[in-house]
């Protein structure tokens, strides 16, 4: 199978901001996620400790990059099958880890939402069984980003939802995933914050510029904290700022789990630089990046 580009995880919060451009912000709760569609079915299996870690090591693995549909797909389907109380359903959060990543990549868009409510009620049970595990919030809330984006309607109940999971993620672990639980949070209020008129704000522009600031407190080596900032710095016409945060993503290391991704947050933090040059000073062309 051909590899496929595995993505951020916060491109769940870029869905969110599609979500209201395509809805046109429609001011009715069009997606309920009430228990009307099929739950994923989940057996308690009692195994010796000894396959349970051995399935969690198949599991992690599947996992690894490159990542592929098929793989990722294994995951989840080894995650399902090994729910257990024997291990404190370390799986759980596993299989909404791999559920977030097939609903944001897979080919199809009712493959991706289908993964994304699978991924929806498979985080509520690990938040439930795994209470104190930050990953069960963290990517339960990138699967509703994912589910926004393939329904295509806005919805306040799964918005604050998925704010209260990146917040508690925060709380129990702010620097799993580089930073991610700040990072896709900041990014959450910063591209909701122009839709508080019909209801969909979850916190104002500058709140979600200090969110975003705590994701490079986190993680300052990491570039995509520092282009989301940048991003999130030049809505607010603070260009200064943004500029001093382009060139620390110029500066960080290219992460293991994220090599493909850094070039693409070096070819997007030189367009937007470029774009803030010309908004400073309209005398300058605008200029696109390529890294060689």
């Amino acid at each position: 199978m051909k590899k496929n580009r595995a993505e951020s995880v916060v491109l769940g919060l870029f869905c969110v901001a599609l979500v209201f451009l395509v809805a046109g912000c429609s001011s009715y709760e069009a997606m309920q996620v009430s228990g009307t569609e099929p739950e994923a079915k989940l057996n308690d299996v009692l195994l010796p400790a000894a396959v349970l870690e051995e399935r969690i090591g198949e599991i992690d693995k599947s996992y690894e990059e490159p990542r592929t549909v098929y793989r990722v797909s294994h995951s989840l389907g080894t995650s399902k099958d090994s729910v257990s109380s024997g291990n404190g359903y370390q799986s759980l959060w596993r299989g909404v880890r791999a559920c977030s990543w097939l609903a944001l990549n897979h080919q199809t868009r009712e493959e991706k939402k289908k993964y994304a409510l699978e991924g929806v009620y498979l985080g509520r049970e690990a938040r439930q069984k795994t209470s104190l595990q930050a990953e069960a919030y963290y990517y339960s809330a990138i699967c509703i980003g994912a589910l926004l984006d393939a329904v295509k309607e806005p919805s306040t109940k799964l918005l604050r939802e998925m704010k209260y999971c990146l917040e508690v993620a925060h709380e129990l672990d702010g620097s799993y995933d580089h930073g991610g639980p700040a990072r896709v949070l900041g990014t959450l209020i910063v591209e909701a914050a122009d839709y508080e008129f019909v209801g969909y704000s979850v916190g104002s522009l500058e709140e979600g510029i200090t969110t975003l600031e705590a994701a490079c407190g986190k993680d300052p080596v990491f570039g995509e904290n520092w282009l989301l900032l940048a991003r999130a710095l030049a809505k607010a016409e603070e260009y200064q700022r943004a500029l001093t945060a382009i060139d620390k993503v110029f500066t960080c290391e290219i992460p293991s789990d994220y090599s493909v991704e850094h070039k693409e947050w070096l070819i997007q933090a030189q367009n937007l630089k470029s774009g803030i040059a010309v908004k400073i000073d309209d005398s300058v062309p605008a200029t696109s990046f390529q890294p060689k």
